[in-house]
């Protein structure tokens, strides 16, 4: 017997509809929780760019993303600007120059990480990117909180005399660490100045970071 049209075309209806459900339950079965965030970046960032990447790089390089991601907002889009000030005066004197110097020399790869993967996290709410930053820009704010962390070391960390250090200050030291054409950080000064003030080890939490402190201070 055939099937009447009308009931044909509610048939397949029906069926649209349970496709329309059934693909809206598989999209918030993969969404994850801000609390997952995380972890999720860090494997994506695993399989993609920390596997094209060699020696200390690796290690610095997820390092920074952790710092990063850990204080980001999960909830509202990314300013790279912001998130990069406030990512670096986190870092501080926590970490050798050379740090900053695999940072830097890795910075396209990483904005190009951040641009290709935020967005594409299945949070409920995603999370865009409102800025970028060119190599150049990054490199005067590393030299920025370089300068930081060399007034920081002279004074011995020293909190009464940490008070005492202006905008000023930090501004014109950061123009002497730059190159004479000033579009990037003369390695050679920064290496020059923090010579006198080694790093200390000791501080580490852990052997894996003392190690990986290690290969950083061993990089020329």
């Amino acid at each position: 017997m055939m099937v009447k049209q009308g009931r044909f075309a509610k048939s397949s209806k029906l069926r649209q509809i349970k496709e329309i459900k059934r693909a809206r339950q598989e999209k918030s079965d993969r969404m994850i929780t801000e609390k997952q965030f995380g972890k999720f970046i860090f494997v994506r960032y695993g399989l993609t760019m920390k596997a094209k990447m060699i020696g200390t790089d690796k290690e610095t390089m997820q390092r920074f993303l952790i710092e990063w991601v850990d204080h980001a907002p999960k909830d509202k889009n990314w300013s790279i600007k912001t998130l990069a000030v406030n990512t670096l005066k986190k870092v501080n004197v926590r970490v050798p120059y050379q740090f900053y110097r695999v940072v830097v020399r890795n910075w396209s790869k990483y904005q190009r990480f951040l641009k290709r993967e935020i967005p594409a996290v299945p949070l409920k709410q995603r999370i865009l990117l409102t800025d970028t930053l060119t190599t150049e820009e990054f490199e005067q704010l590393v030299a920025r909180q370089l300068a930081a962390n060399i007034l920081l070391s002279t004074l011995g960390n020293n909190p009464q005399l940490m008070q005492q250090i202006n905008l000023e200050q930090v501004a014109d030291l950061s123009k002497n660490l730059m190159t004479e054409n000033e579009k990037g950080i003369d390695w050679q000064k920064v290496q020059s100045i923090f010579k006198p003030m080694p790093f200390d080890m000791s501080t580490a939490p852990d052997t894996p970071t003392k190690n990986w402190l290690g290969h950083l201070l061993n990089e020329k």
